[in-house]
């Protein structure tokens, strides 16, 4: 598999793992439905949050796998 290839998708599940688990943390805290949310649980800044996490995490993982 192309490299790029790889990294885009280690991206999208270190995204998916973050909405992941800001979906259970909001189930749990019960926390109030918002009307600007999608599906009503996700607003902008937590999607946006998880892209800039997930390009954090991805940059990290890419440079200690060129350190090895």
């Amino acid at each position: 598999m192309a490299p790029a290839i790889k990294t885009i998708l280690y991206g999208i599940g270190v995204f998916s793992l973050f909405t992941t688990i800001a979906l259970i943390l909001k189930l749990v805290t019960q926390s109030k439905p918002i009307d600007a949310a999608y599906f009503g649980l996700f607003t902008n800044n937590d999607l946006m949050l998880g892209v800039i996490v997930a390009i954090a995490v991805t940059i990290a993982h890419k440079r200690k796998m060129r350190l090895k």
